[in-house]
Formats: structure tokens, C-alpha cells, sequence
């Protein structure tokens, strides 16, 4: 444990240089998804866009939103210092019971709602009481900086995770064994976002660039096509009968249904984090990179005020 301690206390030290270097690629046109939690806190704050964002978090940067499994109207947000949860449908937030870890990425699966999971860099941690304490989940995975993370909403024990330069990693008993699956072909690059079917956990989806590659069979084989343009940094499947997809990106909110078009949302710079209720197909969750929440009912139609 105390090496462990030394191993973390290391990589936190190196990470605030890490990420400098890779927001100077990302410029380059390089690594642009792990440069973008710095640039996110690093450009400042500016005011809401008027008649839209419910809320403004004041965090030192914005990586996950996700709905409560049984509460249409309760949302966790995770960021550089854990989560926080809002009761009223993201007007007011609260802090939630998981705290100083760096949650970029939450699974709340919608048939055992005891279970969650936060990963993120050096984080890899479970809840099996809804939420009220968490401890980390030992694994085997070749390592713990995970970006990417996704789990099925339907099968609690099925998780989808990319560590850091390590290829695709799936579990089928909630995170502690892993077996390596393949990438897509060409996916050189980080993947940004992971999201699993509701209805099939072998059916799994993987963002990078400006494509979306799916597979059917936890991730042996992949098919992929284009996304409706520019840079794809989080991605979403609805539980509805299409299953219809929800992209955000650099340019903002995106839905497919046969086709892509962009929602009427204006955001202040890039989506960074949406989210679906598993019980309301409709009912969507954004927040952009100035840490403001926008939340529709009406799949992304139009857009809740204050």
C-alpha cells in the first residue's frame, strides 16, 4: 500500500507537466482530448449564456455528468475533486459523499442501482450502496490512467476502459479481472469516449477524432463512419427504441437519428460532458467547457431556463 501511496504521489506530481505538454500538441493538432481539461480551467470564466444554463460550477474543471438510475431528477457531476449531486434536475448542487479524486468519468447502471463507478487519472473506484461510501476496486489492468471508461447500463458487471497507451480493456465481473480486446483499425489516436448499448452490453462505442466506430461484439470487430463533424469528446446512447446517439463536440450538441443535426443549444465553447436518464429517453444532461449545466426534456428540442 505505501508503495502504492509513493507510485500516485509521483504521478500526480508529473501530471500538471503532462498535461502543459500535451495542450502544446493538441495545438499541433495532436492528443487534443488530454489537453483539454487544462484548457477548459485554464481560459477563465465568463458569464452563462443568458436564458439557457441552469447552473455555473466554479470547479477547476468540468469531465462527467451522469443521472441517477432511479431518480429522474437527480445528476452527478464529476470533477477535478470528486462528484457533486443536484435533487432538483441540476438548478442547485450539493457535494456527494465521493471526494478528492479525479472523476472524469462515472457508470451508473439502470438495473442495480447500488452499483456505481468513477475512473479518471490514477482513480478506479466502485460504490455498492447507491453511492453513500466508495473504496477502490482492485483490477488487473495494465494501468489506472483511465480517460475513457463505459459501462452497460443493463449488465452492472460488464465495463469498457482504455488505460493510457494500453489498447481496449473489458471486464465482465465489475472491474477486477480484464481481458485486452482490439481497437479499431486506424485508432492510433487516444479515444475520447466510450458508451455501451442499453439494450446489448456487447454492443460498445468508441469516439476518436471525428468518427464513431461501433462494435457488437465487445470490441473483436468494429465498423466505423464518419460523425457529424470536427472533434467528438463525449459520446451517448439513449434508451429509446433507435437507440439514438448524442455526440458533443468543439462546435456543440449533436443528435443522430438517421442523420446528424445539431441541437438548439448554445453552448460557451465545447460540450464536454452529456448525459441521458436511463428512465426518461428525453431527458438530456450537458455541460460545457465553462462549467455551465443546460438540461433539456424534450431530447434536445429545447432547453430548460432558470
Amino acid at each position: 500500500m505505501e508503495q502504492r501511496r509513493r507510485v500516485r504521489t509521483r504521478r500526480t506530481d508529473r501530471r500538471s507537466g503532462r498535461q502543459q505538454i500535451l495542450l502544446l500538441a493538441a495545438v499541433a493538432g495532436c492528443m487534443v482530448v488530454l489537453a483539454l481539461p487544462s484548457v477548459w480551467w485554464l481560459t477563465g470564466r465568463i458569464e452563462a449564456p443568458a436564458g439557457q444554463a441552469l447552473y455555473q460550477f466554479n470547479t477547476q474543471d468540468y469531465h462527467s455528468l451522469a443521472f441517477d438510475p432511479v431518480d429522474v431528477n437527480t445528476v452527478y457531476f464529476g470533477h477535478h475533486d470528486g462528484l457533486k449531486v443536484s435533487h432538483d434536475a441540476g438548478a442547485s448542487w450539493q457535494d456527494a459523499a465521493l471526494s478528492r479524486v479525479d472523476a472524469m468519468q462515472l457508470v451508473m447502471p439502470s438495473n442495480a442501482p447500488e452499483r456505481r463507478y468513477a475512473a479518471g487519472h490514477d482513480v478506479f473506484y466502485i460504490s455498492t450502496d447507491g453511492g453513500e461510501s466508495w473504496r477502490e476496486q482492485m483490477n488487473d489492468l495494465p494501468g489506472l490512467d483511465l480517460h475513457a471508461f463505459a459501462g452497460s447500463p443493463t449488465d452492472p458487471n460488464r465495463l469498457y476502459t482504455v488505460p493510457m497507451g494500453n489498447g481496449l480493456w473489458t471486464s465482465a465481473d465489475g472491474g477486477t479481472a480484464w481481458n485486452e480486446t482490439t481497437m479499431p483499425p486506424g485508432a492510433e489516436a487516444q479515444p475520447i469516449a466510450l458508451a455501451v448499448s442499453p439494450s446489448d452490453p456487447e454492443i460498445v462505442y468508441l469516439a476518436r477524432n471525428g468518427e464513431i466506430a461501433k462494435s457488437t461484439d465487445r470490441g473483436m470487430t468494429w465498423q466505423s463512419e464518419p460523425g457529424p463533424g470536427g472533434m467528438i469528446i463525449t459520446l451517448a446512447v439513449a434508451n429509446d427504441s433507435d437507440e439514438t446517439l448524442f455526440v458533443g463536440t468543439m462546435q456543440g450538441l449533436y443528435r443522430q437519428e438517421g442523420s446528424w443535426s445539431r441541437l438548439a443549444l448554445e453552448p460557451d465553447g465545447a460540450v464536454v460532458a452529456v448525459a441521458l436518464s436511463a428512465d426518461e429517453p428525453a431527458r438530456v444532461a450537458v455541460i460545457d467547457a465553462r462549467g455551465n449545466v443546460y438540461r433539456s426534456d424534450d431530447a434536445g428540442d429545447t432547453w430548460q431556463t432558470r
